[in-house]
């Protein structure tokens, strides 16, 4: 035990912890984007309070609005083995880990930063915490590192970091915890990753390291961009533009009234009384015949409002964002045509559901395999279910279903899914009150035929 103490401590002080400080400095960068707190637009020299609040307000959280769009299309709904419409063993878990409302932190960790990760391990949960089951946790890449093999190819990491920052003797630290495909190991370190400490060991016993990786877009490097990093310049853009209209418009957005040839008065009394303080119906009149009144016109802002809508536009272009949903600006559209509006969007929750439809799947069947459920951990075929998020009026989607049943003879219930706002529950209520309509029907049926019987006798 000695000898894996020693290796454990020593791949971290010498790979994972640096690697950890390292990728989380950027990710700390990408954070401040997507948590609105990020780096202010470029000011003058000796700026004073006033420029610096107009900076302030010049900040708008863009990338969350890229990030939250294609998150709000993200959402499992179930999990069926191949051919069969009621949800797998491993469903249940799901239910036990309320994953339907914190399946959205893990799909938005992983389009913000790029990467996210679950975790899954035996241990207690239910009502009263006595129910063995396995717990599945998601975690932030700020939070968690992984070391892989292939990074691009391999299932499940060789080592994985947690590190969490906390006071550990009374100065700043970290609490780490390794795992490996057989143990979780439980140390702690100063903030730069020296000090290194050996708290304890506990098995998990599992066979492979508990950690599932969310990639939002993996290629073949093991790299995964997300949906903030490569659109912070057009963003920083945008909040300059937005921080030179406020100053102009704070500065030189009226107009200015000058005089010229009149003479200078000859004490600071004379000054005051002559200072005008000019209202809208005032005649200005002076005694000079060469004195002249004229005014500086006020500063346009309509360049600034193009250049921004501009930027806008290429934001929305790039990040596949409906550039309606980022301006506001919302005509009086069909059905078809706002979907239209929406394809390119569309087409990229659509994407990202293979990678982390994918990775669901690998958390549930690696659940299924902490519980020693071999048929459902072995069972590849199953898949999520994704709930159907496009947007339809409720009398298109009717029309085209009614057409696919009446006309290529799709049964019904099939199509039930594909109702705009119907949940699974929706789907296996509504199944269910079929099946019991059948049932008093064919009661009736039967009685009908009894009473018909009794007459004939």
């Amino acid at each position: 035990m000695a000898r894996k103490q020693k290796e454990i401590i020593d791949i971290v002080h010498s790979t994972l912890f640096p690697a950890f400080k390292a990728e989380k400095e950027r990710l700390d960068r990408i954070d401040k984007w997507l948590r609105w707190d990020h780096d202010k637009p470029h000011q003058p020299r000796h700026s004073t309070a006033e420029y610096k609040e107009l900076s302030a307000r010049a900040q708008t959280p863009w990338l969350a609005l890229v990030v939250t769009s294609i998150a709000q299309a993200l959402h499992v709904d179930g999990y069926r083995p191949k051919g069969k419409n009621d949800n797998a063993l491993p469903w249940m878990w799901w239910q036990k880990n309320r994953l339907d409302d914190r399946q959205g932190a893990v799909h938005y960790d992983a389009l913000g930063y790029g990467h996210a990760y679950t975790t899954v391990l035996k241990g207690t949960g239910g009502f009263r915490g006595d129910v063995d089951m396995p717990i599945i946790k998601g975690h932030s890449p700020r939070n968690m590192l992984t070391l892989y093999d292939e990074p691009a190819h391999d299932d499940y990491p060789h080592y994985a970091l947690r590190a969490e920052s906390e006071k550990i003797d009374g100065t700043i630290g970290y609490s780490l915890q390794v795992y490996d495909d057989n143990d979780i190991f439980f140390l702690t370190c100063d903030a730069s990753g020296d000090g290194i400490k050996w708290i304890e060991s506990r098995e998990h016993g599992i066979g492979v390291c508990p950690v599932v990786r969310f990639a939002n877009k993996l290629d073949n490097e093991g790299r995964t961009p997300g949906e903030v990093e490569p659109f912070i310049p057009i963003a920083g853009r945008i909040d300059q533009t937005v921080f030179d209209r406020l100053v102009v418009q704070r500065f030189s957005s009226w107009v200015v009234r000058t005089i010229a040839g009149m003479s200078k008065p000859d004490s600071d009394e004379e000054a005051a009384a002559e200072r005008l303080r000019l209202k809208v119906e005032d005649i200005l009149i002076a005694d000079d015949a060469d004195t002249k009144f004229g005014s500086l016109p006020a500063s346009e802002l309509g360049g600034f409002i193009d250049a921004m809508k501009a930027d806008i536009g290429v934001l929305a272009a790039v990040s596949q964002t409906p550039a309606h949903e980022m301006l506001g600006q919302l005509a009086n559209l069909s059905a078809e045509a706002l979907a239209a509006a929406r394809a390119s969007l569309t087409a990229k929750v659509e994407e990202r559901k293979y990678p982390f439809g994918e990775s669901w799947e690998q958390t549930l069947r690696l659940a299924a395999w902490v519980m020693g459920e071999e048929d459902a951990a072995e069972d590849d075929e199953a898949q999520v279910k994704w709930r159907d998020t496009e947007i339809r009026s409720l009398a298109q989607a009717a029309d085209a279903l009614g057409k696919l049943a009446q006309m290529l003879h799709v049964p019904v219930e099939a199509l039930w899914e594909k109702i705009p706002g119907w949940t699974q529950q929706d789907v296996e209520e509504a199944k269910a009150l079929v099946q019991e309509g059948d049932s008093i029907s064919k009661l009736a049926e039967l009685l009908n035929t009894q009473e018909t019987d009794q007459v004939d006798a």
